[in-house]
């Protein structure tokens, strides 16, 4: 294996060749900049390629893409920009307060405005629904090759795009038609890792604090990842009790204080600072980041000569801080779902997988979960262990704490494994390079060939891919499901399909009840209102929609009404459906896929071919 000689301190490699490793440099136009531009840029290409059905159909993968637009099409039809609650979903109950956020609509409503005058309103929704996830995704791609660009080979910021677009978990989140905020968290994440790669000082810190707080305020979901990296800056500072380590921490966190307050009032107005949700960004946690950072202040101030005395006094800033958090809302310290009827917990949340533990995946999904953070765990400690330089020790043990922590959290709530891989791909990259370096010294043509392709397989996806075939060679309960290569039938999960959606606008509007995976759907392609959606706030008209389809059936009736509902949809393939009718033999959706309606609903006929079924809720009998 070769080694390179590389400066520690790699400068702008948005202007400079990257040396190979002969020492050869690359010609000057392929910088970091165009490198990750082309790159994401061809992927994007063939991923709208690939999806083309699916975007002319507007077919959407993910119900939270549906219930994104319909809230940046109420915001253009003039909801305020202050009120997030969603009334079209259980009216009976006044509407559902949503806990999503203005700043990821705010693109998507603007890129319509622009478009509007040039397409009309439902062109205008196409083309920014396809266009811009692929588009946040290159801002993505622009940040970990700049990000990353101080580590101790410099090439790494060169091929590091590659790594991201062979990271399958990642790039499904900027998939055209993904236009919910699962793409910003990744980026928010990327940009405070960057910020934590530069050298110490105020306005590294100030930054990594201000993408922090962009990240909360976008999901409440980031706050491990935002508590690692603060921690970290803590740790920092209480081993060397440096200036610049100081510095860095204190504007880490009075960015995340200031900035959480900031982007609240702005996203949510005043309503937003007095609130008190524990599942997104409230009054609970900016006093908890007011707190943090006024103990942290009082303590670097005070500067304690000894170790043990600034570790004491860092972690009583911690918990002081938790107190505050739970003690301005008790609710907080057992979790934003502790509040949902045990049938809504059974039926719908158990089998949302990315909020569940990695031990609840099949063992053949848990490979590509687990390989390209090992991968670049590995990568990162050998890195590590090269270095001469302290700073670039520094830089790697920023990137090694980073992914062990956000790997702890995958393992435990299976939606941050994008994260957890976004840490991991300087690791790869590294072991890339060094593997392809010993091919090249390789004099043999085909030993040299295959020891080429061997370097390949630090691909995440292409690593994760030869690790589960070979694994499946000798275990078959790590083998796929056969049927996860079969073509899934269009609208399987929905039969939303064109005559579905046209019967259904052809009904006066009304409120309807379907299961819960359909309800937002329905919110996108029609008028009507919905008793509940997959969305947990309306937790209450959740329970009463399971327990109609899955409950005693001498209670439906009641439970219908009680909604205001004067319609029943369903899809008769939709997995929620399925479990539905066979949770319970006599239940309501065993009944109506038999075909065995109780005598207080009729039959809507409608014309689709996907298997969507209507129901009318017959006037009650004096």
């Amino acid at each position: 294996m070769t080694d390179v000689a590389v400066p520690a301190a790699c400068g702008a490699l948005g202007d400079q060749p990257a040396p190979d490793a002969d020492g050869r440099t690359m010609p000057r136009w392929l910088t970091p900049i165009r490198i990750a531009l082309l790159i994401w840029g061809a992927m994007s290409l063939i991923a709208i390629i690939a999806n083309w059905p699916a975007i002319v159909a507007l077919d959407l993968g993910d119900t939270d893409d549906a219930m994104r637009m319909a809230q940046v099409r109420d915001l253009l039809a003039g909801q305020s920009w202050w009120d997030l609650s969603q009334y079209r979903v259980n009216p009976a109950g006044g509407g559902v307060l949503m806990h999503w956020s203005r700043i990821v609509d705010a693109p998507l409503a603007a890129g319509i405005l622009i478009l509007k005058p040039l397409f009309g309103q439902a062109m205008a929704e196409h083309i920014v629904m396809t266009l811009w996830p692929p588009l946040l995704g290159a801002v993505l791609s622009l940040a970990c090759a700049l990000g990353y660009r101080s580590l101790s080979d410099r090439r790494i910021a060169y091929i590091v795009p590659l790594f991201l677009i062979m990271s399958g978990f990642i790039v499904m989140q900027f998939r055209p038609l993904r236009v919910d905020h699962h793409g910003w968290q990744i980026l928010l994440a990327m940009l405070i890792m960057g910020q934590a790669l530069r050298p110490a000082s105020w306005r590294a810190g100030l930054w990594g604090g201000l993408f922090a707080a962009a990240l909360l305020a976008v999901s409440i979901e980031g706050l491990p990842i935002v508590a690692l990296f603060a921690g970290l800056a803590a740790l920092r500072w209480a081993l060397y009790a440096r200036d610049a380590d100081r510095d860095r921490l204190c504007g880490y966190l009075g960015a995340l204080a200031g900035g959480a307050i900031l982007l609240q009032f702005v996203t949510r107005g005043p309503l937003g600072l007095l609130g008190t949700w524990c599942d997104s960004l409230s009054a609970p946690y900016m006093a908890a980041f007011v707190v943090a950072s006024a103990a942290t202040f009082a303590v670097v101030r005070a500067n304690p000569a000894a170790l043990w005395v600034r570790l004491a006094l860092l972690g009583g800033a911690g918990l002081a801080a938790s107190a505050a958090l739970v003690g301005t809302e008790p609710q907080c310290a057992k979790g934003p779902f502790a509040a949902l009827d045990p049938v809504v917990v059974d039926f719908w949340y158990k089998n949302v997988l990315e909020g569940q533990p990695l031990w609840a995946s099949r063992g053949y999904d848990s490979i590509f979960v687990l390989v390209p953070s090992l991968v670049g765990l590995i990568g990162s400690v050998l890195a590590w262990r090269g270095c001469a330089g302290a700073d670039d020790r520094k830089a790697w043990t920023t990137v090694i704490v980073a992914l062990v922590g956000a790997t702890v959290i995958s393992l435990l709530v299976l939606r941050s494994v994008s994260t957890a891989h976004l840490f991991a791909l300087p690791g790869g990259a590294w072991l890339g390079l060094r593997a392809w370096d010993w091919a090249r010294t390789i004099q043999a043509t085909i030993p040299r060939v295959l020891a080429s392709a061997m370097a390949s397989l630090t691909l995440p996806l292409l690593g994760s891919i030869a690790v589960s075939a070979a694994l499946g060679v000798l275990f078959t309960d790590l083998r796929p499901d056969p049927g996860d290569d079969a073509a899934a039938a269009p609208f399987a999960g929905t039969c939303m399909d064109s005559a579905a959606v046209a019967a259904l606008n052809g009904l006066p509007p009304t409120t309807i009840l379907t299961p819960i995976d359909l309800g937002a759907p329905v919110i996108f392609w029609t008028r009507h209102r919905l008793v509940a959606t997959p969305h947990h706030r309306n937790k209450d008209a959740m329970a009463d929609t399971i327990r109609v389809f899955a409950g005693d059936p001498s209670r439906a009736e009641a439970l219908i009404r009680k909604n205001g509902a004067t319609l029943v949809v369903f899809c008769r393939t939709a997995n929620d459906f399925t479990q539905y009718r066979r949770a319970r033999k006599d239940a309501l959706a065993a009944q109506l896929y038999a075909g065995k309606a109780p005598i207080w609903l009729e039959p809507v006929p409608i014309a689709s071919r996907a298997g969507l079924s209507i129901w009318r809720v017959k006037p009650a009998t004096m």
